[in-house]
């Protein structure tokens, strides 16, 4: 069977070789995209986004002998010609921003299959690991499914579900989801190609919410929500993401982990640094620091030149 894989990431890039392995497998050609691109999300509207986990691929293929194409238009008519060029009979996406419309979509014989980190119909739409960190679910997972036009809309394959640990962030959550994944290529592409793989229809997709993709200026904290709410956004958007910031003193500070503490008579207005750990550590005041829950930041990093810059109590973070 023939195999096209649409991919831009390291994720996507460990789905290929899991895939390249399967029995009766040939993968003939491989669709990425730059690390910067232009997204169009909506009719008419568009945004800029950044790769944040961007993994270039062409090395590999060309280690490999497959052909390649980085697409800076998804669906334009040069797109659309190679991949057909490439003949294959199943497509599939990992890693993958673009919207696939309805040309490339009647390729393959034997539909596009994707990745999505959600137990889809929930979260549908962009950035569904870094949501479900923010939200403070419980569980998450990965749902193998057929590509169509609407967003994340179409028939279910497999899924996986995991556990969110306490002490899962973005990255460890990423790898678990991950993992997952590739079971569920290695299990359901053997019966695509025989035609035999499962294909359950989303119920009650209506009522769940699309998530948009996130943008670097989204990750900025709001110190008036509660500090569970604070340590759920900041290790949804650790690295390799951007990091969720804040401003000190006119620079910006990118908090990568911080932790909940409990302290007397340290309420102030949010935002206020109250204390300073003996290793440095800023504990910062929050939404409802009146019943003794703080923030301390353990990991952070200051946009600025000026080395002599400290963390002061009494001053705020906005």
């Amino acid at each position: 069977m023939r195999i096209v894989m649409f991919m831009a990431s390291k994720y996507g890039l460990d789905c290929y070789k899991a895939v390249k392995e399967i029995e009766n497998v040939k993968i003939a050609g491989i669709l990425t995209t730059l690390p910067h691109f232009v997204l169009r999300y909506e009719k008419n509207k568009t945004k800029e986004m950044d790769n944040a986990i961007y993994q270039d691929v062409i090395e590999e293929s060309e280690k490999n002998g497959i052909p390649v194409y980085a697409a800076e238009k998804m669906n334009d008519e040069q797109t659309v010609n190679i991949v057909k060029s490439w003949q294959p009979d199943l497509i599939v996406v990992s890693g993958w921003y673009h919207i696939i419309k309805d040309k490339i979509l009647q390729i393959p014989s034997k539909g596009i299959i994707g990745l999505h980190s959600s137990l889809l119909p929930r979260y549908r739409g962009g950035a569904p690991l870094v949501w479900q960190l923010i939200n403070g679910e419980k569980k998450s997972g990965i749902t193998l499914f057929y590509m169509g036009e609407g967003t994340d809309t179409g028939d279910i394959i497999g899924q996986k579900e995991v556990e969110i640990e306490e002490n899962d962030d973005i990255r460890t959550l990423y790898e678990k989801v991950g993992e997952q994944g590739i079971e569920l290529l290695k299990e359901y592409i053997p019966q695509i190609e025989n035609n035999c793989a499962p294909r359950t229809k989303q119920e009650d997709i209506e009522k769940y919410k699309i998530y948009p993709q996130r943008k670097k200026e989204d990750g900025q904290i709001d110190w008036s929500k509660s500090p569970v709410d604070i340590y759920n956004f900041v290790r949804a958007q650790t690295k390799p993401y951007p990091g969720a910031f804040s401003i000190y003193d006119g620079y910006q500070v990118s908090i990568w982990k911080c932790k909940i503490v409990t302290m007397e008579d340290k309420s102030k207005s949010a935002g206020t640094i109250v204390d300073i750990t003996e290793e440095g550590h800023p504990v910062v005041s929050t939404g409802n620091a009146r019943g003794g829950h703080l923030v301390e930041i353990i990991d952070y990093s200051i946009q600025t030149d000026d080395r002599n810059m400290k963390m002061e109590i009494g001053k705020k973070f906005i």
